[in-house]
């Protein structure tokens, strides 16, 4: 299980993980992987500075000796996705009725057609925001309020449509795709706390806009190679306000702008720019800032490649209580299951496949579409509901990357399912 833990908390023999969350806004967190061999290394850690770290409970001897004490990852976050809503529901205190039902969704086939083309507009949206801005031209309000109501529709007609399109194609222009992949992990995620239609809108826009403080940041910061000087971090700090400044006044709700300034507000008060803490944050903050850090987890990046998405949610799960509220992270990993729709899964069995449909009922026991046999070679892609076997039956064994494989999820997800054929 990863864990986050105050360097002060770190010993001899720990393994530390590296999470790839950037140095540009968690430059006291150390992330070079390995045992923590001797005293030395450890003093080494602690007189650089460095105040925050995630280690394996798993791994080292540390974790030798801990590991009857903690439960795989995956079960955890199975458990995780288990938590009650009503007690997330609490953790964000937005309670009006859901825009759509569950039984409403369109199948995931026709969803994700229809969710393709509204996220090359929203990146188009994207790219022209941030192009205005650095000219110091005017935010275009307006149609990215257009934007965001489509968003809403589309993860009302099906919900994993969106978050899977933005999470399974590969794009190269993180600085634009960021915001509108923020944008739509929160419309969906919102949806599922029961937001209404209204505050998902507000809670969209506050996404999309959310790193529009960046453009005030010199690129030779941006693109340093190396660690920032605490003068350099201090621009960084300053661009959620910064954001805020630049959007003041043309007409948008308080909760859009307190989104946008609060997303790296910390539940434990360690975040910035303004320190605060618990239910100082406003909700928007909150389910935007686990938004950012699940995003750019599994976001490819100049320095890093992609997270896998199970990987990904257990460093979320390793923040819980510290950083964002313990039952808001448990909500986002009941939301997107432990393992997301479009997530590359080896069974038991030995066969492979995509996750194409959560199961909330059984999380560690979604619907997949096979593609591979025990051989590893391509097969008729076929349904197979894990939720239908016996409990105790074979499951998911492993996660993996496709890419390694050859393989395209959306050619997969995108063919008709069993369920189109009652349609």
């Amino acid at each position: 299980m990863l864990r986050k833990v105050q360097v002060a908390e770190l010993a001899v023999g720990m393994y530390v993980v590296d999470t790839g969350l950037s140095w540009l806004e968690y430059p006291y967190l150390y992330s070079r992987e390995g045992v923590i061999e001797n005293g030395g290394a450890l003093r080494e850690i602690v007189e650089a500075g460095y105040e925050e770290a995630f280690i394996d409970t798993e791994k080292g001897s540390f974790g030798s000796a801990r590991a009857a004490l903690d439960s795989r990852l995956t079960a955890s976050l199975g458990t995780a996705a288990a938590a009650s809503d009503d007690a997330a529901k609490a953790s964000t205190s937005e309670s009006p009725a859901a825009p759509g039902k569950p039984g409403e969704q369109m199948p995931l086939a026709q969803s994700l057609a229809e969710a393709k083309t509204l996220y090359q507009d929203c990146l188009a949206i994207a790219h022209d925001v941030l192009r205005e801005v650095r000219n110091g031209g005017e935010v275009n309000v307006a149609a990215s309020e257009i934007l965001i109501d489509d968003v809403i529709t589309s993860a009302v007609h099906n919900r994993d449509a969106m978050v899977a399109l933005a999470k399974l194609r590969v794009h190269d222009a993180y600085t634009f795709t960021h915001g509108v992949n923020v944008a739509v992990l929160a419309v969906a995620f919102g949806a599922a706390l029961g937001i209404s239609r209204q505050g998902l809108k507000q809670l969209g826009l506050a996404g999309l806009f959310h790193d529009l403080g960046k453009t005030g940041v010199p690129d030779a910061i941006l693109n340093k190679p190396g660690p920032l000087s605490p003068q350099e971090f201090e621009r960084i700090r300053d661009h959620p306000a910064h954001g805020c400044r630049l959007l003041a006044g043309r007409g948008l709700p308080d909760a859009v702008l307190r989104g946008v300034g609060e997303h790296h507000e910390r539940c434990d008060g360690s975040g910035y720019p303004q320190g605060l803490a618990g239910e100082a944050i406003h909700p928007f903050g909150r389910v935007l800032g686990v938004a950012d850090v699940f995003d750019a987890l599994t976001s490819r990046r100049s320095y890093k490649d992609a997270m896998l998405p199970t990987r990904a949610l257990g460093v979320l799960y390793g923040m819980r209580g510290r950083d964002f509220p313990a039952q808001l992270v448990e909500r986002f990993i009941k939301f997107l299951g432990p393992y997301p729709v479009g997530s590359f899964v080896r069974l038991a069995s030995g066969e492979y496949g995509f996750v194409r449909r959560g199961n909330p009922g059984r999380p560690l026991f979604p619907e997949l579409v096979l593609v591979l046999d025990v051989s590893g070679r391509p097969c008729a892609p076929r349904p197979l509901d894990l939720g239908g076997w016996q409990e105790g039956g074979p499951g998911i064994a492993q996660a993996l990357d496709p890419d390694v494989f050859g393989l395209d999820p959306l050619d997969f997800l995108m063919q008709p399912g069993p369920e189109d054929a009652l349609r």
